[in-house]
Protein backbone atom coordinates (compact mmCIF):
# COMPACT_ATOMS: atom_id res chain seq x y z
CA UNK A 1 0.00 0.00 0.00
CA UNK A 2 3.29 2.29 0.95
CA UNK A 3 4.62 1.94 -2.31
CA UNK A 4 1.42 2.31 -4.80
CA UNK A 5 0.97 5.65 -2.34
CA UNK A 6 4.48 6.70 -2.97
CA UNK A 7 4.03 6.35 -6.64
CA UNK A 8 0.79 8.32 -6.95
CA UNK A 9 2.26 11.14 -5.52
CA UNK A 10 5.00 10.59 -7.26
CA UNK A 11 2.72 10.42 -10.32
CA UNK A 12 0.76 13.54 -9.01
CA UNK A 13 4.10 15.41 -8.60
CA UNK A 14 5.28 14.93 -12.27
CA UNK A 15 2.03 15.78 -13.36
CA UNK A 16 2.40 19.48 -11.12
CA UNK A 17 6.07 19.95 -12.55
CA UNK A 18 5.63 18.90 -16.42
CA UNK A 19 1.80 20.45 -16.70
CA UNK A 20 2.81 23.53 -14.44
CA UNK A 21 5.78 24.84 -15.81
CA UNK A 22 4.88 27.68 -18.17
CA UNK A 23 8.38 27.75 -20.12
CA UNK A 24 8.10 27.22 -23.46
CA UNK A 25 7.54 24.30 -25.17
CA UNK A 26 9.00 22.50 -28.33
CA UNK A 27 8.43 19.20 -26.44
CA UNK A 28 4.67 17.63 -26.63
CA UNK A 29 3.09 20.15 -24.07
CA UNK A 30 4.70 17.58 -21.61
CA UNK A 31 2.56 14.48 -23.42
CA UNK A 32 3.99 12.09 -25.21
CA UNK A 33 3.75 12.37 -29.15
CA UNK A 34 2.22 9.65 -30.94
CA UNK A 35 3.14 10.79 -34.22
CA UNK A 36 5.70 9.15 -36.55
CA UNK A 37 8.22 11.94 -35.36
CA UNK A 38 10.02 12.46 -31.89
CA UNK A 39 7.59 12.96 -28.59
CA UNK A 40 10.02 15.59 -28.46
CA UNK A 41 10.81 18.24 -30.92
CA UNK A 42 14.10 18.76 -29.99
CA UNK A 43 15.40 15.26 -29.07
CA UNK A 44 17.86 13.68 -31.25
CA UNK A 45 19.30 10.80 -28.85
CA UNK A 46 22.15 8.82 -28.35
CA UNK A 47 21.21 5.49 -27.79
CA UNK A 48 22.04 1.65 -27.80
CA UNK A 49 22.63 -1.12 -29.88
CA UNK A 50 19.13 -1.30 -31.40
CA UNK A 51 19.61 1.57 -33.50
CA UNK A 52 16.39 3.14 -31.66
CA UNK A 53 19.12 5.52 -29.40
CA UNK A 54 17.84 8.43 -30.75
CA UNK A 55 13.99 7.39 -31.10
CA UNK A 56 12.18 9.13 -27.99
CA UNK A 57 9.56 6.82 -27.43
CA UNK A 58 9.32 2.47 -26.90
CA UNK A 59 10.74 0.22 -29.56
CA UNK A 60 10.08 -2.67 -30.80
CA UNK A 61 13.88 -3.93 -31.03
CA UNK A 62 15.63 -4.83 -28.48
CA UNK A 63 19.16 -3.59 -27.23
CA UNK A 64 21.87 -4.41 -24.88
CA UNK A 65 22.43 -1.99 -21.68
CA UNK A 66 25.10 -3.51 -19.97
CA UNK A 67 24.89 -2.84 -16.35
CA UNK A 68 26.74 -4.34 -13.73
CA UNK A 69 28.30 -3.56 -11.08
CA UNK A 70 26.48 -0.40 -10.17
CA UNK A 71 27.16 1.95 -7.74
CA UNK A 72 25.20 3.91 -5.20
CA UNK A 73 24.36 7.44 -7.20
CA UNK A 74 24.04 9.25 -4.19
CA UNK A 75 27.66 9.03 -3.03
CA UNK A 76 29.39 11.26 -5.56
CA UNK A 77 32.98 12.46 -5.14
CA UNK A 78 34.34 16.14 -4.52
CA UNK A 79 34.45 17.80 -7.68
CA UNK A 80 37.95 18.34 -7.71
CA UNK A 81 39.82 16.21 -10.65
CA UNK A 82 43.47 16.40 -11.06
CA UNK A 83 43.38 15.21 -14.56
CA UNK A 84 40.47 18.01 -15.38
CA UNK A 85 42.28 20.41 -18.12
CA UNK A 86 39.32 22.88 -16.91
CA UNK A 87 37.73 25.55 -18.72
CA UNK A 88 40.37 27.06 -22.00
CA UNK A 89 41.94 30.36 -21.34
CA UNK A 90 39.87 31.84 -23.88
CA UNK A 91 36.36 31.08 -22.68
CA UNK A 92 35.54 34.01 -19.87
CA UNK A 93 36.73 37.39 -18.57
CA UNK A 94 36.46 36.76 -14.94
CA UNK A 95 32.88 37.73 -14.13
CA UNK A 96 30.19 36.17 -14.07
CA UNK A 97 28.20 38.24 -15.47
CA UNK A 98 30.13 37.54 -18.93
CA UNK A 99 28.13 37.80 -21.94
CA UNK A 100 27.88 34.06 -22.63
CA UNK A 101 28.65 34.72 -26.48
CA UNK A 102 31.00 37.80 -26.14
CA UNK A 103 34.17 35.89 -26.82
CA UNK A 104 33.17 32.84 -29.14
CA UNK A 105 36.83 31.20 -29.06
CA UNK A 106 38.10 30.59 -32.75
CA UNK A 107 37.36 26.83 -34.36
CA UNK A 108 40.36 24.42 -34.25
CA UNK A 109 41.91 22.93 -36.61
CA UNK A 110 39.27 20.57 -38.34
CA UNK A 111 36.72 23.46 -37.98
CA UNK A 112 35.08 22.06 -34.63
CA UNK A 113 33.91 24.54 -31.73
CA UNK A 114 37.07 25.05 -28.77
CA UNK A 115 34.48 23.59 -26.66
CA UNK A 116 35.09 19.76 -28.59
CA UNK A 117 38.32 20.57 -28.65
CA UNK A 118 40.79 17.37 -28.59
CA UNK A 119 42.92 18.14 -25.91
CA UNK A 120 39.89 19.75 -23.48
CA UNK A 121 38.15 17.80 -21.03
CA UNK A 122 35.45 20.61 -19.90
CA UNK A 123 33.88 20.53 -16.49
CA UNK A 124 30.04 21.93 -16.65
CA UNK A 125 28.74 22.70 -13.28
CA UNK A 126 24.97 22.81 -13.17
CA UNK A 127 22.91 23.82 -10.33
CA UNK A 128 19.29 21.73 -10.28
CA UNK A 129 16.53 22.47 -7.57
CA UNK A 130 15.74 19.65 -5.42
CA UNK A 131 12.34 19.01 -7.11
CA UNK A 132 13.61 19.01 -10.62
CA UNK A 133 16.71 16.66 -9.77
CA UNK A 134 13.47 14.43 -7.70
CA UNK A 135 11.93 14.73 -11.25
CA UNK A 136 14.85 13.72 -13.41
CA UNK A 137 15.61 10.86 -11.51
CA UNK A 138 11.75 9.75 -11.30
CA UNK A 139 11.66 9.81 -14.90
CA UNK A 140 14.70 8.53 -15.63
CA UNK A 141 13.35 5.33 -13.70
CA UNK A 142 9.87 5.37 -15.14
CA UNK A 143 10.69 5.53 -18.63
CA UNK A 144 8.61 3.69 -20.64
CA UNK A 145 5.94 3.44 -17.86
CA UNK A 146 5.84 7.12 -17.94
CA UNK A 147 4.71 7.06 -21.75
CA UNK A 148 1.87 4.67 -21.03
CA UNK A 149 0.42 7.08 -18.48
CA UNK A 150 0.64 9.72 -21.92
CA UNK A 151 3.80 11.57 -20.41
CA UNK A 152 6.94 12.59 -21.87
CA UNK A 153 9.80 11.37 -19.65
CA UNK A 154 12.19 14.04 -21.59
CA UNK A 155 9.91 16.89 -20.83
CA UNK A 156 12.49 20.56 -20.57
CA UNK A 157 12.34 21.21 -16.96
CA UNK A 158 14.05 24.65 -15.50
CA UNK A 159 17.50 24.42 -14.69
CA UNK A 160 19.18 27.39 -11.92
CA UNK A 161 22.37 27.89 -13.33
CA UNK A 162 24.58 26.63 -15.99
CA UNK A 163 28.06 27.45 -15.34
CA UNK A 164 31.28 26.89 -17.37
CA UNK A 165 34.33 28.93 -15.91
CA UNK A 166 33.30 32.58 -15.66
CA UNK A 167 30.35 32.10 -17.93
CA UNK A 168 26.25 31.61 -16.23
CA UNK A 169 23.38 31.22 -17.43
CA UNK A 170 20.35 30.97 -15.41
CA UNK A 171 17.52 30.42 -18.13
CA UNK A 172 18.72 27.35 -19.62
CA UNK A 173 16.86 24.59 -19.23
CA UNK A 174 17.56 20.95 -19.25
CA UNK A 175 15.71 17.23 -20.06
CA UNK A 176 16.87 13.69 -20.30
CA UNK A 177 18.10 12.07 -23.13
CA UNK A 178 18.73 8.45 -24.96
CA UNK A 179 16.24 5.74 -25.24
CA UNK A 180 13.34 5.17 -22.39
CA UNK A 181 13.06 1.72 -23.49
CA UNK A 182 16.84 0.62 -22.15
CA UNK A 183 16.96 3.03 -19.39
CA UNK A 184 17.50 0.82 -16.44
CA UNK A 185 16.16 2.13 -12.88
CA UNK A 186 19.16 4.23 -11.03
CA UNK A 187 21.45 3.57 -9.35
CA UNK A 188 22.23 0.77 -12.15
CA UNK A 189 22.06 3.27 -14.46
CA UNK A 190 23.54 6.69 -15.11
CA UNK A 191 21.40 9.87 -16.49
CA UNK A 192 22.00 11.24 -19.45
CA UNK A 193 21.46 14.77 -20.07
CA UNK A 194 20.87 17.81 -22.73
CA UNK A 195 20.71 21.28 -22.60
CA UNK A 196 19.14 23.78 -24.14
CA UNK A 197 19.95 27.46 -24.18
CA UNK A 198 17.10 28.40 -26.38
CA UNK A 199 14.22 27.45 -24.73
CA UNK A 200 13.83 30.91 -22.73
CA UNK A 201 15.40 32.51 -25.43
CA UNK A 202 15.35 31.43 -29.39
CA UNK A 203 18.45 33.66 -29.46
CA UNK A 204 19.85 31.91 -26.88
CA UNK A 205 23.00 30.52 -27.04
CA UNK A 206 26.50 29.35 -24.95
CA UNK A 207 29.41 30.64 -26.69
CA UNK A 208 27.48 30.29 -29.83
CA UNK A 209 26.15 26.52 -28.73
CA UNK A 210 22.34 26.25 -28.92
CA UNK A 211 22.25 22.70 -27.23
CA UNK A 212 24.75 20.78 -24.98
CA UNK A 213 24.65 17.20 -25.01
CA UNK A 214 25.94 14.23 -22.17
CA UNK A 215 25.99 10.67 -23.52
CA UNK A 216 27.22 7.92 -21.27
CA UNK A 217 25.20 4.64 -22.62
CA UNK A 218 26.19 2.02 -19.97
CA UNK A 219 27.12 -0.06 -23.39
CA UNK A 220 29.96 2.47 -24.34
CA UNK A 221 32.26 1.38 -21.32
CA UNK A 222 35.34 3.06 -22.43
CA UNK A 223 33.28 6.23 -23.55
CA UNK A 224 35.32 6.64 -26.97
CA UNK A 225 32.92 5.06 -29.48
CA UNK A 226 31.06 8.33 -30.63
CA UNK A 227 34.16 10.14 -30.09
CA UNK A 228 36.45 7.80 -31.81
CA UNK A 229 34.31 6.74 -34.92
CA UNK A 230 33.52 10.79 -35.46
CA UNK A 231 37.08 11.68 -35.64
CA UNK A 232 37.54 8.92 -38.20
CA UNK A 233 34.89 10.36 -40.25
CA UNK A 234 35.65 14.16 -39.97
CA UNK A 235 39.42 12.90 -40.76
CA UNK A 236 38.43 11.87 -44.23
CA UNK A 237 36.28 15.18 -45.34
CA UNK A 238 32.99 13.68 -43.94
CA UNK A 239 30.15 16.41 -42.73
CA UNK A 240 29.92 15.35 -39.16
CA UNK A 241 29.47 15.98 -35.62
CA UNK A 242 32.54 16.82 -33.33
CA UNK A 243 32.87 15.09 -30.10
CA UNK A 244 35.22 14.88 -27.10
CA UNK A 245 34.34 14.11 -23.43
CA UNK A 246 33.05 16.29 -20.30
CA UNK A 247 32.27 16.50 -16.63
CA UNK A 248 29.22 17.50 -15.12
CA UNK A 249 29.22 18.85 -11.81
CA UNK A 250 25.97 19.01 -10.09
CA UNK A 251 24.94 20.75 -7.06
CA UNK A 252 28.27 21.25 -5.99
CA UNK A 253 29.15 17.61 -6.23
CA UNK A 254 31.02 15.37 -9.27
CA UNK A 255 28.48 13.28 -10.88
CA UNK A 256 30.35 11.77 -14.12
CA UNK A 257 31.94 12.32 -17.47
CA UNK A 258 29.93 12.06 -20.78
CA UNK A 259 30.64 11.77 -24.47
CA UNK A 260 30.50 15.65 -25.19
CA UNK A 261 28.71 15.15 -28.52
CA UNK A 262 27.71 18.55 -31.05
CA UNK A 263 24.00 18.11 -31.97
CA UNK A 264 23.02 18.14 -35.93
CA UNK A 265 21.27 21.25 -35.64
CA UNK A 266 21.10 24.53 -37.37
CA UNK A 267 24.25 25.87 -35.20
CA UNK A 268 25.89 22.58 -37.11
CA UNK A 269 24.72 23.32 -40.98
CA UNK A 270 26.14 26.51 -40.44
CA UNK A 271 29.03 25.48 -39.38
CA UNK A 272 29.59 22.63 -41.98
CA UNK A 273 27.87 24.14 -45.25
CA UNK A 274 28.59 26.95 -47.37
CA UNK A 275 24.79 27.03 -47.62
CA UNK A 276 22.79 26.36 -44.49
CA UNK A 277 19.52 27.06 -45.11
CA UNK A 278 18.33 23.37 -46.94
CA UNK A 279 16.33 21.01 -45.61
CA UNK A 280 17.09 18.74 -42.71
CA UNK A 281 15.53 15.56 -41.97
CA UNK A 282 15.59 12.95 -39.05
CA UNK A 283 15.51 9.31 -40.20
CA UNK A 284 13.45 8.29 -37.12
CA UNK A 285 9.71 9.35 -37.99
CA UNK A 286 11.48 11.73 -40.99
CA UNK A 287 10.94 14.09 -38.90
CA UNK A 288 11.79 17.93 -40.44
CA UNK A 289 14.04 19.44 -38.30
CA UNK A 290 14.68 23.00 -40.16
CA UNK A 291 12.15 24.94 -42.93
CA UNK A 292 9.18 23.82 -40.98
CA UNK A 293 7.34 26.54 -41.82
CA UNK A 294 7.92 26.56 -45.56
CA UNK A 295 8.60 23.22 -46.00
CA UNK A 296 7.66 19.56 -47.51
CA UNK A 297 8.31 16.55 -48.11
CA UNK A 298 7.94 16.51 -51.61
CA UNK A 299 11.57 15.80 -52.70
CA UNK A 300 12.16 13.46 -49.90
CA UNK A 301 9.12 11.26 -51.12
CA UNK A 302 10.96 11.20 -54.70
CA UNK A 303 14.07 10.33 -52.91
CA UNK A 304 12.12 7.38 -51.32
CA UNK A 305 10.31 6.71 -54.17
CA UNK A 306 13.28 6.04 -56.82
CA UNK A 307 14.29 2.63 -57.64
CA UNK A 308 16.98 2.23 -60.19
CA UNK A 309 20.53 3.52 -60.09
CA UNK A 310 19.71 6.43 -62.48
CA UNK A 311 16.79 7.59 -60.13
CA UNK A 312 18.43 7.32 -57.11
CA UNK A 313 21.38 9.18 -58.32
CA UNK A 314 19.01 12.14 -59.01
CA UNK A 315 18.42 13.17 -55.43
CA UNK A 316 20.89 11.58 -53.63
CA UNK A 317 24.87 12.62 -53.68
CA UNK A 318 26.03 9.43 -54.04
CA UNK A 319 29.71 10.38 -54.31
CA UNK A 320 29.12 11.98 -50.58
CA UNK A 321 27.15 8.69 -49.17
CA UNK A 322 29.49 6.28 -50.53
CA UNK A 323 31.69 7.59 -48.36
CA UNK A 324 30.05 7.78 -45.26
CA UNK A 325 28.85 4.10 -46.61
CA UNK A 326 32.72 3.01 -46.50
CA UNK A 327 33.56 4.80 -43.37
CA UNK A 328 30.35 3.22 -41.52
CA UNK A 329 31.59 -0.62 -42.97
CA UNK A 330 35.21 0.48 -41.77
CA UNK A 331 34.48 0.97 -38.05
CA UNK A 332 31.92 -0.90 -38.56
CA UNK A 333 28.74 1.14 -37.47
CA UNK A 334 25.42 -1.28 -36.72
CA UNK A 335 22.89 2.05 -36.61
CA UNK A 336 23.90 3.50 -39.62
CA UNK A 337 22.22 3.76 -43.01
CA UNK A 338 25.12 0.88 -44.20
CA UNK A 339 24.00 -1.23 -41.57
CA UNK A 340 20.16 -0.71 -42.71
CA UNK A 341 19.99 1.45 -39.36
CA UNK A 342 17.94 4.76 -38.72
CA UNK A 343 20.51 6.63 -37.23
CA UNK A 344 21.52 9.54 -39.88
CA UNK A 345 20.30 12.76 -40.86
CA UNK A 346 19.36 13.86 -44.62
CA UNK A 347 20.29 17.72 -45.65
CA UNK A 348 18.86 18.75 -48.94
CA UNK A 349 21.80 20.85 -50.32
CA UNK A 350 20.09 24.16 -51.71
CA UNK A 351 23.67 24.39 -54.10
CA UNK A 352 23.69 21.17 -55.58
CA UNK A 353 19.92 19.96 -55.27
CA UNK A 354 21.07 16.58 -53.70
CA UNK A 355 20.59 14.93 -50.41
CA UNK A 356 23.80 14.59 -48.13
CA UNK A 357 24.07 11.38 -45.57
CA UNK A 358 25.38 13.10 -42.49
CA UNK A 359 26.41 10.19 -39.58
CA UNK A 360 24.31 10.43 -36.14
CA UNK A 361 24.56 7.84 -33.04
CA UNK A 362 27.88 5.99 -33.69
CA UNK A 363 27.71 4.32 -30.32
CA UNK A 364 27.19 0.58 -31.66
CA UNK A 365 30.41 0.50 -33.50
CA UNK A 366 33.75 -1.33 -32.58
CA UNK A 367 34.29 -3.95 -29.99
CA UNK A 368 30.18 -4.32 -30.07
CA UNK A 369 30.43 -6.28 -32.94
CA UNK A 370 31.72 -9.39 -30.66
CA UNK A 371 29.17 -11.94 -31.32
CA UNK A 372 29.68 -15.37 -32.97
CA UNK A 373 29.35 -15.83 -36.73
CA UNK A 374 25.49 -15.63 -37.56
CA UNK A 375 24.97 -13.70 -34.34
CA UNK A 376 23.64 -9.76 -33.96
CA UNK A 377 26.99 -8.18 -34.45
CA UNK A 378 29.38 -10.62 -35.58
CA UNK A 379 33.40 -9.88 -35.02
CA UNK A 380 34.20 -8.39 -38.50
CA UNK A 381 31.42 -8.05 -40.94
CA UNK A 382 31.79 -7.79 -44.09
CA UNK A 383 31.67 -4.43 -46.07
CA UNK A 384 29.64 -5.33 -48.45
CA UNK A 385 26.81 -7.92 -47.45
CA UNK A 386 26.40 -7.93 -43.87
CA UNK A 387 23.28 -5.82 -42.70
CA UNK A 388 21.68 -5.52 -38.93
CA UNK A 389 19.42 -8.38 -38.46
CA UNK A 390 16.59 -5.82 -38.02
CA UNK A 391 17.77 -3.97 -41.22
CA UNK A 392 14.98 -1.16 -42.73
CA UNK A 393 16.89 -2.03 -45.54
CA UNK A 394 18.89 0.28 -47.51
CA UNK A 395 17.63 0.56 -50.92
CA UNK A 396 19.87 3.54 -51.97
CA UNK A 397 23.27 1.49 -51.23
CA UNK A 398 21.92 -1.33 -53.03
CA UNK A 399 20.86 1.04 -56.11
CA UNK A 400 24.70 2.50 -55.59
CA UNK A 401 26.74 -0.86 -55.36
CA UNK A 402 24.36 -2.17 -58.11
CA UNK A 403 26.60 -0.35 -60.48
CA UNK A 404 30.11 -1.46 -61.58
CA UNK A 405 31.83 1.82 -61.56
CA UNK A 406 30.04 2.65 -58.28
CA UNK A 407 30.67 -0.09 -56.61
CA UNK A 408 34.46 -0.04 -57.78
CA UNK A 409 34.28 3.73 -56.37
CA UNK A 410 33.40 2.20 -52.82
CA UNK A 411 36.24 -0.35 -52.55
CA UNK A 412 38.38 2.67 -53.42
CA UNK A 413 36.74 4.76 -50.56
CA UNK A 414 37.38 1.79 -48.10
CA UNK A 415 40.82 1.42 -49.02
CA UNK A 416 41.68 5.06 -48.80
CA UNK A 417 39.69 5.73 -45.10
CA UNK A 418 41.38 2.37 -43.88
CA UNK A 419 44.71 4.03 -45.02
CA UNK A 420 44.53 7.65 -44.21
CA UNK A 421 42.30 7.64 -40.64
CA UNK A 422 42.36 3.81 -39.61
CA UNK A 423 45.57 2.69 -39.13
CA UNK A 424 46.85 0.55 -36.30
CA UNK A 425 49.54 4.01 -35.19
CA UNK A 426 46.71 6.30 -35.53
CA UNK A 427 44.01 4.40 -33.65
CA UNK A 428 45.58 3.02 -31.37
CA UNK A 429 47.29 6.63 -30.85
CA UNK A 430 43.90 8.31 -30.08
CA UNK A 431 43.06 5.11 -28.06
CA UNK A 432 45.89 5.95 -25.48
CA UNK A 433 45.87 9.78 -25.58
CA UNK A 434 41.77 9.92 -24.54
CA UNK A 435 42.32 7.35 -22.31
CA UNK A 436 44.78 8.90 -20.18
CA UNK A 437 43.21 12.01 -20.45
CA UNK A 438 40.02 11.10 -19.00
CA UNK A 439 40.95 7.83 -16.92
CA UNK A 440 40.91 9.45 -13.85
CA UNK A 441 37.32 10.81 -13.89
CA UNK A 442 36.17 7.66 -15.18
CA UNK A 443 37.61 5.69 -12.22
CA UNK A 444 36.02 8.52 -9.69
CA UNK A 445 32.53 8.70 -11.32
CA UNK A 446 30.51 6.39 -8.75
CA UNK A 447 27.71 6.85 -11.06
CA UNK A 448 28.64 5.14 -13.53
CA UNK A 449 27.14 1.45 -13.79
CA UNK A 450 30.13 -0.27 -14.72
CA UNK A 451 33.22 -1.49 -12.15
CA UNK A 452 36.84 0.17 -12.97
CA UNK A 453 37.72 -3.36 -14.05
CA UNK A 454 35.03 -3.45 -16.70
CA UNK A 455 36.36 -0.03 -17.81
CA UNK A 456 40.44 -1.11 -18.33
CA UNK A 457 38.71 -4.20 -20.05
CA UNK A 458 36.96 -2.60 -22.58
CA UNK A 459 39.47 -0.34 -23.30
CA UNK A 460 41.71 -3.21 -23.77
CA UNK A 461 38.92 -4.96 -26.23
CA UNK A 462 38.76 -1.90 -28.07
CA UNK A 463 42.73 -1.90 -28.63
CA UNK A 464 42.10 -5.53 -29.80
CA UNK A 465 39.37 -4.58 -32.33
CA UNK A 466 40.88 -1.67 -33.93
CA UNK A 467 43.99 -3.61 -34.49
CA UNK A 468 41.70 -6.87 -35.83
CA UNK A 469 39.43 -4.75 -38.17
CA UNK A 470 42.49 -3.23 -39.71
CA UNK A 471 44.09 -6.50 -40.48
CA UNK A 472 41.08 -7.96 -41.82
CA UNK A 473 39.70 -4.89 -43.99
CA UNK A 474 43.41 -4.89 -45.44
CA UNK A 475 43.01 -8.54 -46.47
CA UNK A 476 39.62 -8.34 -47.62
CA UNK A 477 40.41 -5.49 -50.13
CA UNK A 478 43.54 -7.70 -51.42
CA UNK A 479 40.49 -9.71 -52.43
CA UNK A 480 39.28 -7.22 -54.74
CA UNK A 481 42.09 -5.73 -55.67
CA UNK A 482 43.36 -9.12 -57.05
CA UNK A 483 40.21 -9.44 -59.36
CA UNK A 484 37.82 -10.74 -56.81
CA UNK A 485 34.34 -11.02 -58.22
CA UNK A 486 30.95 -11.08 -56.33
CA UNK A 487 29.81 -14.74 -55.57
CA UNK A 488 26.05 -15.39 -55.45
CA UNK A 489 25.76 -13.49 -51.93
CA UNK A 490 28.04 -10.79 -52.65
CA UNK A 491 31.01 -11.78 -51.43
CA UNK A 492 34.77 -11.63 -52.79
CA UNK A 493 35.05 -14.45 -54.62
CA UNK A 494 38.84 -14.97 -55.57
CA UNK A 495 38.92 -17.61 -58.22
Amino acid sequence: MADLQQTIFASLALCCTIACYSGPDDSGLGAADTSTGSPNGDGDEIGGDADTGDGDGPSGTTGTTDSTDATDSTDATDSTDATDSGPATDLGNGNDNTDPNEQIPPQDEEGCHAIFAQDLLPTFELTIQPVVWDQLQWMWDGGDAIYDMGLNPKKYLPLEEFRYGDIVIKDAEIRLRGNATHWDPLPGDKMQFQIGFHRNDPDGRFLGIKRLCFDAHTANEHLLRDRLALAVMREVGIAASCANNARLVINGEYYGIFTNVEKIDEVFLDRVFDDPTGDLWKRHGWELKTNKDTSNDERLEELKDAESTEEVYTYFAFEQAMRVYAADAVLPNGDGKWAGGLNFYLYDHPIEGKFWLIPWDLDNTFERFNDEPGGDFPVNPDLVVWQRKTSHGRPWYDAAIADELWFAHYISEIEEILYQAYTPEKMHGRIDEWTAQIEESVLTDENKPWSNEDYYDEVEELHEHVQSRYEFVEEWLQCWKDGGEKDDDGYCDPS
